[in-house]
């Protein structure tokens, strides 16, 4: 009989206890989804891996005064998205010269994409949806930060309008607010470049 993986609290719970491996299991769960938000907020690979690693770093200086009653992936995520902000602010501004080293990177992004097997669609209709998901994301990118903060965290990491709520620390009627504004925008944007 498969065994159901433990709760996010019940997990936590046990690693307040000192269990190591229940520690290890949250890690394990959330490494992959910290480090892809942090990725999509950032746009650099070790900015993101830092982030991550902090992320982790914070709950286990703070572990004993973390809530168990209170949901942990919201929690998790809104020290993730601080340290995306603070590492922002810290950035300093791309120049010129460091757009050619900036190029690789895309290439890369499609050499990847291209070296996963996939035989069911053609390569007609891999073409329009690799297109459509450079349109989608060029789109994306032409957001205000907050919109394309709750747009992450609602289509690629399936939170919930609560959990947004709980990980921005804002009402949940602003949540849906800043969603609707962002799904707006985002039309916007589409419609005119296909218009073009």
């Amino acid at each position: 009989m498969l065994a159901l993986p433990s709760s996010d609290e019940t997990l936590l719970t046990q690693s307040k206890q000192g269990d190591a491996s229940s520690f290890r299991a949250l890690v394990e769960r959330y490494t992959a989804p910290i480090y892809n938000l942090a990725y999509r907020l950032l746009r650099d690979p070790m900015d993101a891996e830092n982030v991550t690693q902090e992320t982790f770093l914070r709950i286990v200086l703070s572990l004993e005064r973390i809530r168990s009653d209170a949901p942990f992936k919201p929690f998790l995520f809104r020290i993730a998205i601080n340290l995306c902000r603070d590492a922002a602010r810290k950035k300093r501004p791309l120049l010129f010269s460091d757009l050619d080293s900036a190029a690789p990177r895309a290439d890369a992004d499609e050499d990847a994409s291209a070296a996963i097997a996939d035989d069911a669609p053609t390569s007609w209709e891999r073409l329009e949806e690799q297109e459509l998901h450079a349109r989608v994301r060029d789109a994306i990118d032409t957001l205000p930060p907050k919109y394309q903060l709750v747009i992450a965290l609602r289509y690629v990491e399936d939170f919930s309008y609560a959990e947004i709520a709980q990980a921005l620390d804002l009402p949940l009627n602003t949540v849906r607010t800043h969603l609707r504004r962002a799904k707006q925008q985002l039309r916007l944007v589409l419609e005119d470049v296909g218009g073009s």
